[in-house]
């Protein structure tokens, strides 16, 4: 048996970032980063822009696993799948062997919420949430010409405005009436929409799939409301869902993901959690600031610091070459409204409660530089 001071599930952004900060601070701690794939450095924001760029998967790589291992003076594991926590016992087992461990980490991160889809469309769905995913749907995108994409969210709209310039005729079926509805007051949103069909997207609002037959090298669909389209491959992209399975047979709390406290320690002594599979203080972010800030937190009650993670107001930037948008959205049950400053394609958008205060924002167009000013006007998240 292998004995290691910080064992870390997960080789995303949240798993590297952790052992890059614990490094930094203690370089003689024995770590151990297991991951069911590759384990291979990219940045994974760089994946919804990656089209336009004909870039393949292994031209996103930044460093592979064996070169982070050496940089990190660390171990790897890839394409190891991490089975059953024995949390009494320190123990993970793994399908490469068991492991023993002093501090524990999930950074398991999240898996595409897959939609039930009529059976005609099968082979030609595909979600886009890592490298071997990327690399698929461009080999399966070469030659054809209509994409549709499913969710009208952040990452729909990025990879549509993306896929737009990458040349393909872009389709985006949503269930909202508007993009980025969590993001944007609709105001807002008619100015991407106008922006995104001037660089070719079109939009079905408010329906879903209801049938879908194969003609030759076409997909014919059908939406509930009864409007019909064509397309060649379709990429899903309604969202995320925190990967919990491993901590929940392990007995720890979890929610919308792993419940952890301010110190992103779970319900179970030794062993935490970050990054897109964790629930902090009832927060689940999944965005690159929370995380690197979840990271450097962590290094260091890790390393005998008992800290405590602080979240600033963290505007989203929607990579969306059509228009800037930034924003922070208020929580959905807070009582305002909305108020509007600009003209064009450049606005700043606040929301507001009846006394003035300010409880979220969205800019667009120039107005995004804005951001950080706005930030400051509201209070910290977790502080």
């Amino acid at each position: 048996m292998i004995h290691y001071h910080t064992l870390i599930i997960g080789a995303g952004y949240a798993g590297y970032s952790l052992a890059k900060e614990l490094r930094k601070l203690d370089p003689n701690r024995t770590i151990m980063l297991i991951s069911s794939d590759s384990a291979d450095y990219y940045s994974k924001p760089l994946l919804s822009n990656g089209f336009s760029k004909q870039k393949s998967a292994a031209a996103l790589i930044q460093k592979t696993a064996e070169q982070m291992a050496a940089e990190l003076n660390i171990s790897i594991w890839s394409f190891c799948h991490a089975q059953r926590i024995d949390a009494a016992q320190h123990q993970l087992h793994t399908d490469k062997g068991l492991l023993h461990y002093q501090q524990l980490v999930l950074a398991t991160g999240a898996s595409p919420v897959k939609l039930p889809l009529p059976a005609a469309t099968e082979g030609l769905v595909w979600s886009v949430n890592d490298l071997t995913d990327y690399q698929k749907f461009l080999e399966l995108s070469q030659g054809k010409r209509k994409i549709t994409v499913l969710g009208a969210g952040l990452v729909g709209i990025e990879y549509a405005n993306d896929l737009a310039l990458a040349g393909f005729q872009v389709d985006v079926i949503a269930l909202e009436q508007q993009p980025l509805a969590q993001l944007l007051p609709p105001e807002l949103g008619q100015v991407l929409q106008q922006q995104l069909k001037a660089a070719g997207v079109q939009f079905y609002w408010g329906s879903a799939i209801a049938e879908a037959k194969r003609v030759e090298q076409q997909l014919q669909l059908v939406l509930a409301d009864g409007r019909h389209l064509e397309t060649e491959l379709i990429l899903s992209a309604v969202g995320l869902k925190p990967k919990l399975e491993l901590a929940a047979a392990a007995g720890l709390d979890c929610g919308k993901g792993i419940k952890v406290n301010q110190n992103l320690a779970t319900s179970v002594a030794d062993i935490y959690a970050l990054g897109d599979c964790a629930e902090v203080c009832g927060y689940n972010l999944m965005y690159i600031q929370p995380i690197g800030l979840s990271a450097k937190a962590l290094a260091l009650t890790l390393t005998g610091q008992q800290t405590a993670v602080q979240f600033p107001v963290m505007p989203v930037i929607v990579k969306s070459p059509a228009l800037a948008v930034v924003s922070w959205p208020a929580p959905s049950q807070q009582q305002g409204e909305w108020t509007f400053e600009g003209q064009g394609l450049d606005w700043i958008a606040r929301f507001q409660d009846r006394s003035g205060v300010l409880l979220g924002f969205a800019l667009t167009g120039k107005m995004v530089a804005q951001r950080l000013r706005l930030a400051k006007e509201m209070p910290a998240l977790i502080a």
